[in-house]
Order: C-alpha cells, then sequence, then structure tokens
C-alpha cells in the first residue's frame, strides 16, 4: 500500500530548506510518498512591505513560482502550486477554499491519493484549510510560528488569522509547536494539549571536513572578521545591525533571497549580498564565517520563533551573535550572545571572537549533535503513528 503525505509549507522554490522540509524528507526516508503544496497568499503584498520596492519583490516573487503549476521532484515526490484569486476578503476567500478543494480533488485523483490513508500536515499558511472536513488518516497543524500572531498593525487581518488559526487548530488531530512560547500560546488558542517539537539540524551536512567555497576564500583574503547570515531577508531583519558591523571592522557577508527593502546597503564598504545559496552548498559559505547573525527586529513573531539557522550556526561550531529570542535563550544561553539593540552586534561579535576557543567550538558542536532532524522524527512517530 502506497503511504502518503499531502504538505502545506513554505514556497518549495525557495533555497531555504525549512524545518517542515526536514520533516517531509524525514517521512520520505520512512517510505511515504509526498504531495506539497506550495502555499497561497493570506495578505496583500503591500502588508509588511515597507515601500514599493518591497512590495514589487514579492509580487515578482510570486509570479514567478505560480508559472511553474506542478513539479515532479523525483519518483513518488510532487510539488503542486494552486491557482487562487489574490482578493483578500470574506466573499473571495470563500471561492478560493472551493477552489482549493476542486484542485485538490483532482491532482489527488491524478497521483492515485486516498485521503483516508494518507497523513495531512499543515503548516505555516491555511492553505490546506478546506481540507479540514475531509476524513484523513491523521491531520497535524505543525505551528513552527503563530500565523495569528504576525508582523502587522491591521488589526482586521490579525482578527481573521486569529480565526483561521483557532479553526485549525481544533480540527487537526495532532498539534506540534517549534518553541514553548507558541507552545503555551496555541494551548490558549485550542484549548488543547500541544506537543513541542523543536526544530533539528542535519548534522552530517554541517559537521566534518568542509572546504570553504571560492567566493568566501576572496573575501577572507582582505584579512577582515567575517560576520554572516544565511536565510530569507525581509524587512523584519535588524539592517542597522549590518552596517554597524561593516563599519566597525568586519566584512558582512549576507545570503539569501532578498524580499526587503535593501538598497541603504548597497555601497557601504565589506557588505557582501550573495544571493541565494543551494542548502547543499551553505556549509561552503558557512564555513569561513567567524561570527553567525541571527538579527532582527523585535517583535511577538521573532520572540515565539526558533530559527533553524540556530542549530546549523552551532553544527559548525561557530559563534552566534543574536536578538533575544526566548527559546534560543532557553536552550543555548551560554552558547550565543544577546543583543538588546542594533548598537549591540559589533561589540558582542568583538568579544565573541576574543572569547572563542577550541573547547568552546566543541561545545557548541555537541549541542547541536543532540537535536538531528531524526531524533526529532522519533517525536513524530510515538505522537501520530
Amino acid at each position: 500500500m502506497s503511504k502518503w503525505v499531502i504538505c502545506s509549507g513554505t514556497d518549495w522554490f525557495r533555497p531555504s530548506v525549512t524545518s517542515t522540509r526536514q520533516i517531509i524528507f524525514q517521512f520520505r526516508k520512512n517510505g511515504y510518498q509526498v504531495l506539497w503544496v506550495n502555499p497561497i497568499a493570506f495578505k496583500p503584498p503591500s502588508v509588511n512591505s515597507e515601500n514599493k520596492v518591497s512590495k514589487n519583490k514579492k509580487v515578482l516573487n510570486k509570479l514567478k513560482t505560480h508559472l511553474k503549476l506542478f513539479k515532479r521532484v523525483e519518483k513518488g515526490f510532487y510539488v503542486f502550486i494552486p491557482f487562487y484569486v489574490p482578493v483578500f476578503n470574506a466573499r473571495w476567500n470563500s471561492i478560493n477554499a472551493r477552489l482549493m478543494k476542486v484542485q485538490m480533488h483532482l491532482v489527488s485523483l491524478l497521483l492515485g491519493i486516498q485521503y483516508k490513508k494518507t497523513i495531512l500536515w499543515i503548516s505555516g499558511s491555511f492553505t490546506l484549510n478546506p481540507l479540514l472536513k475531509k476524513k484523513f488518516r491523521s491531520k497535524v497543524y505543525q505551528a513552527a510560528d503563530l500565523i495569528s500572531e504576525f508582523r502587522t498593525n491591521d488589526q482586521q487581518l490579525l482578527k481573521r488569522l486569529r480565526d483561521d488559526e483557532i479553526s485549525l487548530s481544533t480540527q487537526v488531530d495532532h498539534l506540534f509547536a517549534s518553541s514553548l512560547n507558541i507552545k503555551t500560546k496555541l494551548e490558549a488558542l485550542s484549548a488543547r494539549p500541544v506537543t513541542l517539537l523543536t526544530h533539528g539540524v542535519d548534522f552530517s551536512h554541517f559537521t566534518g571536513d568542509i572546504e570553504i567555497h571560492p567566493r568566501m576564500a576572496r573575501i577572507r583574503e582582505k584579512g577582515l572578521p567575517v560576520a554572516g547570515y544565511f536565510g530569507t531577508l525581509s524587512d523584519a531583519n535588524d539592517k542597522k545591525a549590518f552596517e554597524l558591523l561593516a563599519r566597525s571592522g568586519f566584512s558582512v557577508v549576507i545570503i539569501g533571497k532578498v524580499l526587503g527593502d535593501y538598497r541603504m546597503l548597497h555601497n557601504i564598504e565589506n557588505i557582501h549580498f550573495m544571493g541565494p545559496v543551494e542548502f547543499s552548498q551553505l556549509p561552503a559559505y558557512g564555513v569561513g564565517f567567524d561570527i553567525c547573525l541571527l538579527n532582527w527586529i523585535m517583535a511577538d513573531w521573532i520572540r515565539n520563533s526558533y530559527p533553524v539557522k540556530t542549530l546549523e550556526y552551532l553544527a559548525m561550531g561557530k559563534p552566534i551573535v543574536s536578538c533575544r529570542i526566548p527559546v534560543v535563550e532557553q536552550l543555548f544561553g551560554d552558547l550565543v550572545y544577546f543583543a538588546d539593540s542594533s548598537e549591540d552586534y559589533p561589540s558582542l561579535a568583538q568579544t565573541a571572537l576574543k572569547e572563542n576557543t577550541p573547547e568552546l567550538v566543541k561545545r557548541r558542536i555537541e549541542a547541536a549533535s543532540a537535536h538531528t532532524w531524526q531524533s526529532k522524527f522519533g517525536i513524530i512517530e510515538n505522537t501520530i503513528l
């Protein structure tokens, strides 16, 4: 019998490998076939865009994705990009929900998926909420972030997101949360128990004898210490921290798709925008970092979060300078330097350089080794399988 997982997560075509994708890889290793459903938007692109540049980047990114329609990643693994009407009100939300049901029915017929024998795994959006009334083998909501605390001042949007998150969390069979903050808040929203499922790391990928990428080697030839960041770049990142590090004697390496407006950093000496890098190549870049960054502007969205890159940085043995993310403090408070403002990053980065020792490198790697994705999948197996 074919075992299937239908999953909604982040945009499959972004180079970032998220927690949801790593979990789905574990399902694949355990013999499951996968239908990955790309997310449909739950807000206009103008929300959280600082200006027209940010908005246009988001629109262009969405258009590029939706032109792909359907992709066979490998035998038994498919990505579906659903059609929807980008109008955000109650009437069109209802129409889009009906469209989603029809499209999913047709794709499931095409692939031979039987809902009753399939796991429905929802994360990051409400794209598959229209299927919640259907009978599945198991229905799961993995809250890697709390969608109802999305970073916006639009109170009407926040109310709608809260209603949708309550609807989702009360209709699934199992709830997982990536941090204690999210667990506590999701339990209050749903009035149900939530299993803590903190993120993991592809440990072997980020450890061992890794050869530095030639692009990083050229930057290191300048002789400056390197402060690096990898991941999608939005207007939520602390851009001032990048600038201050570059002006205080660091080469700042920024890796990832830029969805925000970063024009103010383009002409600053020693800031290097490397663009998106495939996950397979990330360690070759990261090994060239002296300091790793987790720099965001503080908001509830960030306080709830648990960036996957935390463990990837630690697995490489690198010092981290971070904003005060509660779960990072709880798990790795003695291994991470915490900044309370943009101005703190340069001095903390200098301190991290001076205090770095082979013993600290070893401790960071050992801390990451306790959080492999294989061990996290064991929690999932014990809960839902």
